[in-house]
This record gives structure tokens, sequence and C-alpha cells, in this order.
């Protein structure tokens, strides 16, 4: 089958892992990206076609909602230029354009929720006004659900975010990584200096402040952290006057991968007061799992759920710096609580969560999609 993937985010490992897995199972791909940043030196894939939009635009701030009626005009023409059997589409800024596609071109349309979208508008200065646009874009985003043939959700408790939308049919793929663990990755835990690691968005609500806060008065302990957001420079001037912080800006998957092997101890803080945080199912979880790391996550989260179930990590309340102070230091102190919660993760996710487990609901949903095609 012909299958056309659309992100409006090029640095996104997810979309790639499906783009990867179809084109494994016999389909002919190509993913259609929005490369605001242009983060994406090298397009050459043997595997599947790459084709990036390149308008400048920000990330996850409000001006970036200015851009989107361009974005959406180069999306529109390319779809409906396309020849593909399906169109398979990510949140919200994609759908539109993908919903026009299949109603003048009777194509089959998969619909993907990373982040439900009404969630995540930053925040603006009159709280009324903010919770009215809110409601518009949530309904017009759940009436659009009810034209597409597939919805994925990447955890059950996302069924949350859709509730009221005509559903067909609702596929659960969860955010895991490949599982690349090799002997690097087993190696015994450190008893000397233990390393933190976390990439990802550089903004508050992720905690960041909090452990940084906490790890001022351990010992023995070394905090690396990666990626961009909103409050990097707060990040780089802390960096810069702490031995104990390291801030190495954006890196590769790859190298995200590297490093969260070779930590000792990962985490993943959610403001549980944000709707947009507290249904959040991040891959760092997934990643902390398939490498055997404990992992501390903040409480009154669908992460926490997971963590308590699994035995695989501790869980804190988020913002309570003594609560995180006492998770690290029970984890630095101790290598064998580290090693059982990271044995009872990797259990877990070998048998519950890996990646090849979403890869056969993957391809089951489509091959179940084209036979609904061809009828």
């Amino acid at each position: 089958m012909k299958v056309t993937l659309v992100r409006s985010r090029a640095i996104d490992p997810s979309i790639n892992k499906i783009a990867r897995a179809l084109s494994a199972n016999g389909s002919e791909v190509k993913l259609l990206v929005w490369d605001r940043q242009n983060t994406l030196k090298n397009c050459e894939n043997e595997d599947y076609k790459i084709c990036r939009f390149c308008l400048r635009a920000p990330y996850d701030k409000l001006s970036a909602l200015f851009y989107l009626p361009i974005w959406w005009l180069y999306e529109t023409i390319f779809l409906l230029k396309d020849n593909s059997d399906i169109i398979h589409v990510c949140d919200f800024d994609t759908l539109p354009p993908a919903i026009l596609t299949k109603l003048l071109k009777n194509k089959m349309l998969f619909y993907m929720i990373y982040d439900f979208y009404s969630n995540n508008l930053p925040d603006g200065p009159a709280n009324n006004l903010r919770k009215f646009i809110r409601f518009i874009v949530s309904s017009l985003e759940k009436s659009a659900i009810g034209l597409t043939d597939i919805l994925f959700l990447v955890d059950e408790c996302r069924l949350e975010d859709v509730k009221g939308a005509k559903l067909k049919k609702v596929v659960y793929i969860y955010n895991s990584p490949l599982d690349c663990i090799n002997d690097r990755s087993l190696k015994a835990p450190s008893t000397h200096e233990v390393n933190i690691f976390y990439a990802g968005v550089i903004i508050k609500t992720r905690g960041l402040f909090d452990i940084i806060a906490a790890i001022q008065e351990i010992d023995g302990v070394k905090l690396t952290l990666a990626g961009i957001g909103p409050d990097v420079d707060k990040v780089k001037k802390l960096a810069k006057i702490s031995k104990k912080i390291d801030y190495i800006g954006l890196i590769s998957y790859d190298e995200v991968i590297k490093r969260s092997g070779d930590a000792e101890i990962l985490f993943r803080f959610s403001d549980p007061n944000l709707s947009e945080t507290r249904l959040a199912s991040p891959n760092k979880l997934f990643e902390a799992m398939m490498f055997g790391k404990p992992i501390i996550v903040s409480d009154c989260s669908s992460m926490a759920n997971i963590v308590r179930k699994e035995n695989c990590g501790i869980v804190v309340p988020y913002g309570e710096i003594d609560a995180i102070k006492d998770a690290i230091n029970r984890l630095r102190k101790g290598p064998e609580l580290r090693n059982e919660l990271g044995r009872n993760g990797r259990a877990a996710y070998e048998h519950k969560y890996s990646w090849k487990i979403m890869e056969n609901r993957l391809i089951s949903s489509y091959e179940e999609g084209l036979c609904n095609l061809r009828k």
C-alpha cells in the first residue's frame, strides 16, 4: 500500500519509527514534515521518502498560530497531488487539510494524537478568552475526529481528551522506543558519581528547576540536561555557576538514547494542574524501562500510574524539592534498589510496552484499513 505521513514537527523520532515500520512491512511511504527551524540537515533515507516544508516558524509559542494557514495551504496542495491509499496525520495542526483531501478524493484517513491541541494552546492574558478559544479548538478537533477512519492514541488515559467525539476505531500505540539494549546499557550501577539525565523541552513546568535545587545539597550526583525551550537561558546561567549541572544543548535522538543508556537515573516531571502535562505519556518513561533504568516521575500523571503498577521507579509530588532530594538519595545510596527497579521496568517493557508490540498493532490496523478500502 502507499502511505503518506504528515507531522508539523521535524524533530520527532516517533513519526520516523512509524515510517520505518510501515516501510519494513512492504508499504511505499512518504513523510511530509514542517521543518520550522531547519533541523533536518540530511533528508536522505533509503527506507522512505522525506519531504520538507521549510517555512521558518517557532515551536510551542502563540505566534506559531499565525503560520498555520500557510502550512495548511502547502499541505492541502501536497495531499491533493498525492496518490497514496492512506493518509496518516498527527495532531490537529495537520488535520484540516487531510479532512478536505479525504472528502475530495475518498482516501482512508488515520489520525494520531500525541497532544490534544486545545490543551497545548499557550496561556494568554485573559482567562475567559483563553477558555473560550480552547473550547472552540477542542470542539473543532472532536468534530474532525468523527471523519477519520482510525484514531491512534498514545495512552488509554487520552480517551478522556476526545470524550464526545464519534470514534470509529481506537488503537493504542505507546510512545515506546526501539529496543536497542546492549551490554553497555546493562552495566552494573555506579557506586560513585551518579549521573541523572533529561532530554526534552526546557521549560519550568517539567520541574527542571526543582531538581536543580534538589541536587545542590547532594554529593556524588551530576545532572545533564539537553534540549531547547522557553527557559533555556535560565538553565544555561545555572549551568555556568554550578559544577553539578551540565547543559549540552539540542542533541540528536541517537545521542539522547546513548546518554539515557549511560545514565544511572532518569526523570520526568509534569505539572498536574496542566491537562497537557497531566495526561502526557512521555517516551522518557519507556526509554527508562527499555534500558532497565529507574525513573523518578511526578504524581497525579499517567506515567505515575505505570511506574506504580510496574514498580520501576519512584513517584514524588510535583514541585516538592525535599521529596525529589529523598528519591535521589535513595537511588544514589542504593545501587541494588536501582538494579531492582530497572529489572522490573525492563520486564514490563518486554512483555507490555515494547515497540515490537506497538509495531504489530500498527501493522494490523493498517492491514484492516486497506481491506476496508478495497471493499
